[in-house]
């Protein structure tokens, strides 16, 4: 026993509960919430090492704003906004628009890096998008094989997203310097500016929130960037509340920085530990709602609700529908030559063994089975000269969704022959 003990523990190391004969289907997660707070508590050092990862390439986009900020401090001191004029400073003729120049040009010349920085960070983005997809898709994972088999695949994609949104963000920091810099000097048509700021930080917003969608939909889709512009933006505009909704709970320990010391230390420790695994984490288990709301029912081979479990029970007579068609699309395969119970684990459930276990144990596991077959029998009996059990020819209704489910399969092939390539 002691070495059987073992072998579990090594399995359970090496693969994972999700991969483990002792998971209970009965408790896969049943909707997206349940999800997200399974895969975080079940899967925290994963999220803990794919954070690491994450962050180790977005280093260079910190190290540039932090650049930023002593660019501006360290002119801050040199010019005299406020000291004691005839010690060694000249009073300059005009200190109108002077603070604002300063930010004007440490934004013209320390973002002129930002597109690198931001090359670089998705590499990062890229594997670490592609794990947390995967996650979600409750698929058993390796976590720096599947990060750099990620970076393989996505990189490209993301890379020419990366792009796009740094020259988009220069173009609108240096706007905003220069009406900043314009309403400091100047009183005619002020108004003009303060609508051109309020312009541009709602489309800078906007197009944030499409640079998120089009992270997700690189690594969940084959897309063209044009379309994949296209799409995100009618995914920002159309689910406006839930994407502000949801990006606001990922960057929450982004956000406690900005408060004071007690709170600005939990929140660095939490960017160190999880902060940015756990932002693709909420935005993809967001986003993965979203496709199979709009998007995969119209992709050919897309599969709707990985990740998440239906449960049936006998008094959803809904459900045992569906089941039954589904069912009756296979009245050909010898494989329904007899009914199949739909599986309903609020009612019957087999017994686990704790991991040291004894006698007691072992037969309540036996007892436990032995209930589940003998039930499993009589709704044999009962269901046998049901109509969807017996050998009929397909209606065309039934006949085209046997030939989305052959599509499916094939697509799935396809996608199984690609990842070995890619790993080989």
């Amino acid at each position: 026993m002691a070495n059987k003990k073992k072998g579990g523990l090594i399995n359970r190391i090496l693969m994972g509960s999700e991969k483990s004969e002792g998971y209970a289907r009965a408790s896969l997660p049943s909707n997206r919430w349940e999800l997200f707070w399974d895969i975080f508590k079940g899967r925290f050092w994963k999220l803990v090492i794919i954070n690491l990862l994450v962050l180790l390439f977005c280093l260079p986009v910190i190290v540039l704003f932090f650049m930023r900020s002593m660019f501006i401090a360290g002119n801050g001191t040199i010019y005299p906004f406020a000291q004691g004029f005839g010690v060694g400073y000249q009073a300059p003729a005009s200190m109108a628009g002077l603070a604002e120049n300063i930010v004007f040009n440490a934004n013209l010349m320390v973002y002129l890096l930002f597109p690198i920085a931001a090359l670089i960070a998705a590499v990062g983005i890229s594997g670490g998008a592609y794990v947390i997809r995967n996650m979600v898709w409750t698929e058993g994972i390796f976590v720096a094989n599947d990060f750099w088999r990620g970076v393989k695949q996505n990189f490209k994609q993301l890379a020419a997203v990366a792009l796009l949104f740094s020259l988009v963000f220069y173009v609108a920091n240096a706007s905003l310097s220069m009406c900043d810099q314009y309403l400091a000097v100047s009183t005619e048509k002020r108004w003009l500016f303060y609508v051109s700021k309020v312009l541009t930080y709602i489309f800078i917003a906007m197009f944030s929130i499409m640079t998120l969608h089009m992270i997700t939909m690189s690594v969940t889709y084959e897309l063209k960037l044009k379309n994949l512009i296209k799409n995100s933006f009618l995914f920002s505009i159309g689910l406006l509340p839930q994407n502000l909704f949801f990006i606001f709970l990922g960057v929450l320990p982004f956000l406690l920085i900005t408060f004071g010391s007690f709170f600005m230390t939990i929140g660095i420790i939490l960017v160190l530990l999880i902060a940015f695994a756990l932002f693709l984490l909420i935005w993809t288990d967001f986003c993965q709602w979203a496709y199979d709301r709009f998007i995969n029912d119209k992709v050919p081979g897309a599969q709707k609700n990985r990740g998440i479990y239906e449960k049936v029970k006998e008094s959803n007579s809904e459900a045992l529908k569906k089941y039954r068609e589904q069912v009756a699309l296979t009245s050909r395969s010898s494989l329904n030559s007899k009914p199949i119970k739909p599986i309903t684990d609020d009612e019957l459930q087999i017994a686990e063994l704790p991991q040291s276990f004894n006698r007691d144990d072992i037969l309540k596991l036996n007892e436990s089975k032995r209930i589940l077959i003998e039930d499993h029998e009589r709704y044999v009996e009962e269901h046998i000269n049901d109509p969807e059990f017996k050998e009929a020819e397909l209606s065309p209704e039934a006949k085209k969704k046997e030939e989305e489910t052959r599509k499916k399969i094939e697509a799935a092939k396809k996608e199984l022959k690609k990842r070995l390539k890619d790993d080989n």
